[in-house]
């Protein structure tokens, strides 16, 4: 009866009851391990480690369930930062068998990690490891984080150790593997190699060997490859988009779609859904492309805003920026205030020199979400180009440089304002880092003038032909140029939102119809 009064009140989430039922059975079967694993898994659903713990405890001391001792670690659910000093102490205070004692150490590494004492939870591995000599759980965790603190050398010296005295481990070798596709991708495949032989069907292995060839420009076992993981439902719509970049890049389009068109769930959805429409736009007509994607739209509701995105983005590339416009904005119709689609329109409104628009859009996105750099770059960017408030302009794009000052476009921007309001010498170092983070034809435009309106007009013109090979065509530069040689210094209006379309991703640039990078 406690048993079902149990389940009941965990398929009502009745914490209370949940709680309440586990230890009356506890109480009324100490000994029994159902009812220890009730009331863990009930302090876990409330956060409470520390009163998780001792049945935890129980379950392995008695029952040799070394996943409910460790499963205490991971609750953090409720649970503040403070508890893990406790819990660690907790631990320290259990009594095992002898054989069983050291997790007691991986059970404190778990959790000094989890608190950020990245070096102690290191010691206290090694001190693990010490005492449990080839545990898989130890050198996988020790392994693990070693890498997180970019101590490669020293990861992957621990699994070579391993391996040469268990070359049978399979989740060993992986996990070597893995960390050698960071590391010597070639020697990653031999690895891999290994383990297909161990494991014919192990089709995570055949995907991610897969993936390895397609870097080396390997593409006969690649595709090999790629076919047989797909029989893994879990990785097939993976596969199939990989079997489909390679068609692609073949020339084969009609492949290519045939794979795209598979692609209906995982990361790669959006991707594979925004090459279908460019392919299905050059062989058949953008009519078609557009109903393709509006068909996904009805089977995949999640995905609706996205592929708005992608519609309006194809329109854009064939210049029918009024018709991604009206896409845009009945996809706000559909998804009211949704960001992503927000910031698309703000870009087209730009493309009509809608101004006001692109500002009104900008300022919605913005009230949902205060500290969005893009959005906060954009608007600022915009009203340096196209009003006289230079000086909220510049606290725009000053804010948006404190929440993201690595950003090459923000670096510009911020470049670009100091230079307007009469600031040239500020403005340097910030184009200057831009242009070292990312050579872009809009930043080379805008350093090479800072540098001539200072004086230094050869570095001026290098920086120009360093732009100039990185786009050839591009009249930013040669306006420029020609409007500094001819003795006229006044900025130039140029595209404002030209160099933040990255900002939210893949779904907010523009398409462009051509094959996907080997990448």
């Amino acid at each position: 009866m406690i048993e079902l009064a149990n389940r009941v009140a965990l398929h009502q989430s009745d914490m209370d009851a949940l709680l309440e039922t586990a230890l009356l059975w506890v109480e009324i079967m100490p000994d029994q391990a159902m009812a220890h694993q009730a009331a863990l898994q009930a302090y876990a659903l409330l956060g409470d480690p520390l009163q998780a713990l001792p049945h935890g405890y129980f379950l392995y001391s008695q029952e040799d369930d070394i996943e409910a001792f460790l499963a205490v670690t991971a609750i953090r659910e409720g649970s503040k930062p403070t508890l893990i000093t406790p819990l660690i102490e907790a631990y320290q205070n259990l009594l095992l068998d002898t054989d069983k004692q050291p997790t007691v150490k991986l059970a404190q590494a778990i959790l000094y990690l989890e608190s950020g004492q990245t070096e102690t939870a290191i010691e206290t591995a090694e001190q693990f490891l010490a005492a449990a000599p080839g545990n898989q759980r130890g050198l996988l965790f020790l392994a693990q984080t070693l890498q997180q603190q970019d101590r490669m050398a020293e990861a992957l010296s621990l699994l070579e150790a391993a391996l040469l005295k268990t070359p049978e481990n399979k989740n060993l070798r992986l996990q070597y593997a893995r960390l050698l596709t960071q590391a010597d991708r070639p020697r990653a495949i031999v690895q891999f190699e290994t383990l297909r032989q161990q494991d014919a069907n192990n089709q995570q292995v055949n995907f991610l060997l897969a993936l390895l060839y397609l870097n080396q420009g390997e593409l006969t076992p690649a595709i090999e490859l790629f076919n047989q993981a797909s029989r893994d439902p879990s990785i097939y719509s993976d596969a199939m988009y990989h079997l489909g970049s390679i068609a692609d890049r073949k020339g084969d389009n009609n492949r290519a779609l045939q794979h795209y068109q598979q692609v209906r769930s995982g990361r790669n959805y959006l991707a594979a859904a925004s090459r279908s429409a460019v392919l299905l736009a050059q062989q058949q007509s953008i009519s078609s492309a557009r109903s393709y994607l509006q068909g996904l739209r009805a089977e995949q509701p999640s995905q609706s805003a996205a592929l708005f995105q992608i519609e309006s983005n194809l329109l854009i590339s064939t210049d029918q920026a009024d018709q991604a416009f009206n896409i845009l904005t009945h996809g706000l119709q559909a998804h009211p205030n949704n960001p992503q689609l927000l910031y698309a329109r703000s870009m087209v409104a730009e493309l009509q020199k809608n101004y006001p628009l692109v500002e009104r859009d900008l300022r919605a996105l913005l009230a949902q979400d205060a500290d969005n750099s893009a959005a906060l770059n954009a608007l600022g960017y915009t009203m340096v180009l196209h009003t006289d408030r230079l000086d909220e302009a510049h606290r725009l794009i000053k804010r948006a440089y404190l929440l993201n000052p690595g950003e090459p476009a923000i670096l510009d921007s911020m470049g670009w304002v100091l230079f307007v309001l009469g600031n040239p010498q500020q403005a340097l170092p910030y184009l200057e880092k831009a242009m070292a983070i990312m050579v872009d034809p809009e930043i080379a435009a805008h350093l090479g003038e800072v540098q001539w309106v200072l004086g230094d007009r050869q570095a001026a013109i290098e920086t120009w032909n360093q732009g100039l090979e990185k786009a050839p065509e591009d009249n930013n530069i040669k306006e420029t140029m020609e409007r500094l040689m001819k003795g006229t210094i006044k900025p130039p209006t140029k595209d404002p939102l030209k160099k933040h379309t990255e900002a939210f991703g893949i779904e907010s640039m523009p398409i462009h119809l051509d094959k996907p990078s080997a990448e």
